[in-house]
């Protein structure tokens, strides 16, 4: 019989640890989510609150406002009202 912790090993990606180790996700935890240009280039990835820590999935006011940042950065194509939607999208589904 497997241990919990296997049991969660066994349901990943194969290879998506050693993906999210080499693209600096390594103290992350789960999500982590890396942003790439055209030619696989890291743009950013989703360290980005103090500390160097992972925003994961964006709740708290501080995680919303620093995803908003990564999107800005990122997301060229994006316009303002796109990320407006997801943004106030964040805010509705935030946990509580």
């Amino acid at each position: 019989m497997l241990e919990s912790g296997e049991k969660v090993e066994k349901l990943e990606n194969p290879g998506g640890k050693e993906i999210m180790n080499e693209l600096g996700g390594k103290q992350s935890g789960l999500p982590f989510y890396t942003f790439l240009d055209a030619q696989g280039k890291e743009i950013a990835d989703s360290n980005v609150m103090p500390k160097n820590q992972n925003i994961g999935y964006p709740g708290s006011p501080a995680e919303i406002t620093a995803f908003e940042n990564l999107l800005k950065k990122t997301s060229r194509h994006m316009t303002d009202e796109q990320r407006a939607v997801v943004i106030a999208l964040l805010k509705t589904k935030a946990p509580h």
